[in-house]
């Protein structure tokens, strides 16, 4: 449980790391875009293109980190409304069902990725591929996440608490 706690932490720290810095670079890149296109009547070529690379890992990496956190959509109201039990079996059913879909998806996922690794963008020279790499990546992140805070709940650990220190 211990290594998958720490694994869990270098996860959320890299998803933190990598959304963060894509956070402020796409905030700098649209602000000189903005400028460059209103003031010097000369707007940056590849922006459109770099935001749509950026946004998925934004997306996806963060993704993972609302799983750390515990905080994703979860029908919380129709929970909060049950019994203690009765709310922790529902949780664990919509826990499953994420998971499901996450396998799944992140296993489709490969080929998609596989398929538009040959191909590059117009105006960055990045592959077409890194747009849709996130997911999988995400997919994964997201897993090992949501199996530690099922194991904290088996185990009567709390999740949210320990999570959401600030």
């Amino acid at each position: 449980m211990k290594a998958l706690d720490k694994l869990c932490d270098i996860i959320d720290k890299f998803c933190t790391i990598v959304t963060a810095a894509m956070v402020i670079f796409l905030t700098l890149l649209i602000g000189i875009n903005v400028v460059a296109r209103f003031a010097l009547n000369s707007p940056i070529a590849w922006q459109y293109e770099a935001t749509l690379v950026c946004m998925p890992w934004m997306i996806f990496l963060g993704m993972a980190i609302t799983f750390r956190k515990d905080e994703h959509m979860r029908l919380t109201f129709v929970a909060n409304a049950l019994s203690e039990k009765a709310s922790s079996i529902l949780i664990a059913i919509l826990d499953l069902l994420v998971l499901a879909f996450l396998v799944y998806g992140g296993y489709l996922s490969i080929s998609v990725v596989k398929n538009a690794m040959p191909t590059m963008y117009q105006t960055i020279p990045v592959s077409r591929g890194i747009f849709y790499l996130p997911f999988p990546i995400g997919c994964v992140c997201s897993l090992f996440q949501i199996i530690n805070n099922c194991l904290k709940r088996i185990q009567g650990i709390p999740v949210v608490a320990e999570n959401n220190e600030e």
